[in-house]
């Protein structure tokens, strides 16, 4: 299943934002498909709203079924470095 961001705003910078994003992804996820998460239009997002979203997923997840089951596509080297900073500083807060 995809889920489209724009629909979400152009840039993604707020919590209500990221936590409406993640609980989509867990509702697609719980329902064992595998979720498309489509940037297309989305100019940028926080590094928060990464962690928020896919730092989370990522630890809940695992590396394994994170890139299994998730899939971004029309992503900006940009926000795939937001993402991976988002998800590098999840592993980080997690190591505490």
């Amino acid at each position: 299943m995809k889920l489209i961001l724009k629909d979400f705003g152009a840039i993604i910078s707020d919590q209500t934002s990221g936590d409406l994003i993640y609980n989509k992804i867990k509702e697609i996820l719980s329902k064992n498909e595998n979720c498309i998460v489509d940037f297309d239009n989305v100019k940028s997002m926080a590094t928060f709203n990464a962690k928020q979203i896919f730092g989370r997923l990522y630890l809940e997840l695992g590396s394994d079924v994170f890139f299994q089951k998730l899939q971004l596509e029309n992503v900006s080297d940009d926000l795939r470095l937001i993402i991976r900073l988002g998800i590098q500083s999840a592993i980080e807060d997690s190591d505490r």
